[in-house]
């Protein structure tokens, strides 16, 4: 493509709005004919002059293109079908039985899920427990303290640590006797007693 001609086309069509990729192309396909290294002025202007009106030809054709209305969308042929009413269980004895018999089914399937959920808690309650050795006599009044929504392990956890920090550590729990304060306190008066009398 002869960059002289190219030049000439861009300066004549400015104002037309077409993108220069547009303009390329056009030029490429009109100006085939004028060689690429050509200088002379009045092919080039008569080159050009032919690519400026096509271009002008192209700016009208796509500004129409832009401006014609748009044809109302065609309704649809087939509306939306109404959903059917919902039956009145009032009016048909046998649909309100039946809904009657649903409506119980589903409360006794509530109250199986509910019991066996409480079952399996109570379950994991004890084996926690077991786990870390509360003693036997505690664990009934432990499990009643321990709500629906509590974290059990860690209720467990913080009842144990209570016991430990009281004092009330027991060989059930750990396998081994804790002093009680009072023997502690004889069993340091008697070692003092020793050390004094040497």
């Amino acid at each position: 493509m002869n960059k002289k001609l190219f030049d000439k086309v861009k300066s004549l069509c400015k104002d037309t709005g077409l993108s220069e990729k547009y303009l390329k192309a056009i030029t490429e396909k009109l100006g085939g004919s004028i060689e690429d290294d050509s200088t002379d002025e009045a092919a080039l202007e008569e080159a050009a002059n032919l690519i400026k009106s096509v271009a002008d030809e192209s700016q009208g054709e796509a500004t129409r293109w832009a401006q014609k209305p748009k044809p109302d969308p065609k309704p649809d042929p087939k509306p939306d079908p109404k959903p059917d009413p919902k039956p009145d269980p009032q009016g048909n004895p046998e649909l309100k039985a039946i809904l009657d018999k649903l409506d119980a089914q589903e409360k006794e399937l509530k109250e199986l899920k509910d019991s066996k959920a409480k079952g399996e808690r109570t379950k994991a309650i004890q084996s926690l427990m077991e786990t870390h050795k509360i003693p036997k006599y505690l664990r009934d009044t432990l499990a009643k303290s321990i709500a629906e929504g509590d974290d059990a392990e860690q209720v467990i956890k913080d009842f144990k640590q209570g016991l430990i920090t009281s004092g009330l550590e027991t060989e059930e729990i750990e396998g081994k006797k804790v002093a009680s304060e009072k023997q502690v306190d004889e069993a340091a008066d008697s070692l003092l007693e020793s050390i004094t009398a040497k």
